[in-house]
């Protein structure tokens, strides 16, 4: 009969040699660092980090980076009230401006190690999916939230705050004093549309209104901005050009009812503001099949200058809306709530758009017509 000990000796032959490190705790981060474990704690925990120094703040996450130091993320829950996310609620299918911002903020990272999350919902088939999915997005107590007033309400802002989110950013076309506003300037964009139009020898203008019902706000905002351009011009008129209602994003298909519904002769507009470039995109293929020339019959310009703009034939001309990205705008600004420390200036100047003139509307024989 074996021995007890045979036995033993045999069992843990079959079990492999621990070939991981031992990981690493707080502890370790603190002895690098040259630090005490509760100053660790404040820092990686965000809790209390006004007893430590910047420098120290610097050390510790050096020392945390350098041993690869992972705190648990529930512990942390528990201890700061918040989990280490910075959530982003924005409704599918996303806008390509909506694309590009998020994207940036995911490729570049946040600071502190906060973890960038997405929340996605359809507000214009389900609602009530809408505020389910916000509820689950609280639920998880996240460190920040950055979404848009264009799509949700302020009562589900304050719904956030109630909940203990104390970070919030909000992408808007108005500036808001109560929280962190990425501010979209939609009046200035309308006003340089119709001004580029106006100098180009266009008097009669349209302006497309969206089907999105999210835009009313920025629709309007466009509005007024053309119609402060006018002001200094006479014998000029502007048509609202509604796009077809059923259609939410931009298709080939419903540009041909908006093409179908212009109208003719003397009263179409010479120069329209297609509102954004994805509605210009589909808009001028099929005013070429339907033998309209762009620019000589209609100058087109758009907004948010997207990649595929300048390629385009004729190319587009476009409103481009910072001569800064808005994604690195967006990621400063949150890193920024993270950390608690002022953005550099640039990046709490307002946003300067751009106009970026293409094709579309460079008619040198239309303007010589005019003069």
């Amino acid at each position: 009969m074996p021995s007890r000990d045979k036995f033993m000796l045999k069992r843990s032959s079959a079990i492999p040699a621990a070939t991981t490190q031992r990981r690493p705790t707080s502890a370790d981060v603190a002895r690098l660092a040259g630090v005490s474990r509760t100053q660790v704690s404040y820092v990686l925990n965000n809790t209390g980090t006004a007893h430590v120094s910047a420098d120290k703040r610097r050390r510790i996450f050096e020392a945390a980076k350098e041993l690869r130091y992972v705190p648990h993320q529930s512990a942390q829950a528990l201890r700061r009230g918040f989990s280490n996310e910075f959530c982003m609620f924005f409704p599918a299918p996303y806008t390509p401006r909506i694309n590009e911002i998020l994207g940036t903020i995911h490729e570049k990272g946040l600071t502190q190690d906060c973890v960038a999350t997405q929340y996605s919902f359809n507000s214009y088939r389900d609602p009530a999916r809408m505020l389910e999915a916000f509820n689950m997005l609280i639920a998880r107590r996240p460190r920040g939230l950055f979404c848009s007033l264009m799509d949700i309400s302020e009562r589900e802002i304050s719904l956030a705050r109630d909940k203990g989110i104390r970070h919030i950013l909000v992408l808007d076309v108005e500036q808001h004093s109560e929280y962190a506003t990425l501010y979209i300037p939609a009046e200035p964009a309308g006003y340089i549309a119709a001004k580029h139009l106006l100098e180009r020898g266009h008097r009669r203008l349209g302006l497309i209104h969206p089907s999105d019902p999210v835009q009313a706000r920025a629709f309007n905002l466009r509005l007024a901005g053309m119609r402060r351009a006018m002001d200094s011009y006479r014998g000029v008129s502007l048509q609202i050009l509604d796009w077809p209602a059923e259609n939410i994003r931009p298709t080939l298909e419903y540009a041909e009812h908006f093409v179908r519904s212009l109208p003719q002769g003397r009263k179409r507009p010479t120069g329209i503001y297609t509102y954004s470039d994805d509605y210009a995109y589909p808009l001028m293929a099929r005013l070429r099949e339907h033998g309209i020339k762009v620019p000589q019959d209609i100058a087109l310009i758009g907004t948010d200058d997207l990649p595929h703009s300048a390629l385009f034939q004729p190319s587009l001309s476009s409103i481009q809306l910072d001569v800064m990205p808005l994604g690195e705008r967006a990621l400063a600004l949150i890193n920024s709530l993270i950390s608690g420390e002022e953005p550099e200036a640039r990046f709490t100047l307002p946003p300067e758009p751009v106009l970026m003139a293409r094709e579309s509307t460079f008619n040198t024989s239309f303007m010589n017509a005019r003069t």
